[in-house]
């Protein structure tokens, strides 16, 4: 029988390698982002970053946090090469590149 709830590795932020090697880079940066707004969620559908364009083929996930008073939306984005995590906030409407996971 299989049991159900909560599975701590579902979320690839939350997954810790088995190699010691393995640091996914953290960035903190501005990036522009062409995104959609619909019925009150974010759909970003590409961004700017060092002066290149990179199309996101899906969202792989995204939740919220708050710090403060700001909320932080938070998208785990997938490319053609690679997996990225991109940031909102929805307090100052600026977006950044938080991390590249190879």
């Amino acid at each position: 029988m299989s049991q159900s709830g909560f599975n701590p590795k579902a979320r690839w932020d939350r997954h810790i390698p088995e190699t010691d090697d393995y640091t996914p880079e953290w960035l903190n940066e501005k990036i522009d982002v062409l995104a959609f707004f619909r019925a009150a969620k974010i759909y970003p559908r590409a961004f700017t970053w060092n002066n290149k364009c990179y199309r996101v083929k899906n969202i792989t996930y995204n939740w919220q946090e708050r710090r403060g008073q700001e909320l932080i939306s938070f998208f785990s984005v997938r490319t053609r090469a690679n997996l990225y995590q991109i940031s909102f906030n929805n307090t100052s409407y600026s977006w950044r590149i938080d991390k590249v996971i190879d």
